[in-house]
């Protein structure tokens, strides 16, 4: 079935979820604490555990290459014409290496300890995992807005209770998403998130990269890419295929290791920076900060 065939399916299903008001706001939730604790995710409670003082090395590195630690005046200055460099992908060579954990706890991080207004967008369509990890009921997401524009974004969204903290899941699941994600209303969709408010961080939980080809045709759009490896268990010349791919679409490419086990037995992100055409893929230039992560 075409996009086209799917879109009219789409229009004549009725949402799953419950209606919001008439002005079509998020719903609200409250985080089951106890579901992330389990899952070994950011918990606001829990602001001097190894995980959130690894977040912050990642979150540091990422807010200065976006320009976000300026002054406002130097920040507008700092930004291209037109863009708000805010939008973040987050993707990885091939599935289970930690990227929804990741983009997961930046997203809980940022909005919890830093009070940014953020939101979190589960665009790996195939394998959806952000709905289930937040518990959020199904219904309507990023697919059903793409396929029909007049669909109200915001009913679609959900809006944690007591942080600045959006989710929008993946909707429905269709054929031949990379047709979808290539097209213009997509591309609309992005640059309209990304002005709607120009202080908000949007991260977007992408597909693998040698999985399918949605992550490379995403990273056209956005603004830096974080790109996870898991240590000692993806092939390096996968890692450096992957990349390339995100190197031709986009220079602002960042590495985050992951599951990099120290001496203290500990999980963690082994580090974080840029990834530039010179570097190789095991040695990321000046990669120097440590993050942590359990999931996948």
């Amino acid at each position: 079935m075409s996009v086209v065939e799917k879109a009219a399916a789409l229009k004549e299903r009725p949402a799953e979820a419950p209606a919001n008001d008439a002005c079509g706001r998020p719903h609200s939730f409250s985080l089951d604490h106890a579901r992330l604790a389990e899952l070994g995710m950011y918990r606001p409670d829990a602001a001097s555990s190894q995980l959130a003082l690894e977040l912050r090395a990642v979150k540091r590195r990422l807010l200065r290459r976006l320009g976000y630690l300026r002054a406002s005046g130097e920040r507008q200055a700092y930004r291209m014409p037109g863009r708000q460099r805010n939008l973040i992908l987050v993707t990885s060579t091939r599935a289970s290496e930690g990227k929804t954990f990741s983009a997961a706890n930046l997203a809980l991080s940022l909005a919890f300890e830093d009070q940014i207004e953020t939101l979190l967008i589960d665009a790996d369509i195939p394998r959806p995992k952000v709905r289930s990890r937040f518990s959020l009921p199904s219904g309507p997401g990023l697919t059903d807005k793409l396929v029909n524009p007049a669909m109200n974004l915001h009913a679609m969204q959900h809006r944690v209770v007591g942080a600045p903290l959006t989710i929008l899941p993946e909707g429905a699941r269709i054929d031949r998403v990379s047709e979808l994600f290539a097209g213009e209303e997509c591309q609309r969709l992005l640059t309209a998130l990304s002005t709607e408010i120009p202080d908000r961080l949007v991260i977007i939980d992408a597909p693998p990269v040698l999985a399918t080809t949605e992550a490379v045709i995403l990273a056209k759009y956005v603004d830096e890419i974080i790109f996870v490896v898991e240590a000692n268990a993806t092939p390096e010349p996968a890692v450096a295929s992957a990349i390339d791919e995100l190197l031709d679409v986009n220079p602002n490419v960042s590495l985050m290791l992951n599951r990099c086990l120290f001496g203290s037995g500990g999980s963690h992100y082994g580090s974080y920076d840029y990834y530039g055409p010179g570097d190789t893929a095991d040695e990321p230039s000046g990669a120097k900060a440590e993050g942590a992560s359990h999931g996948t």
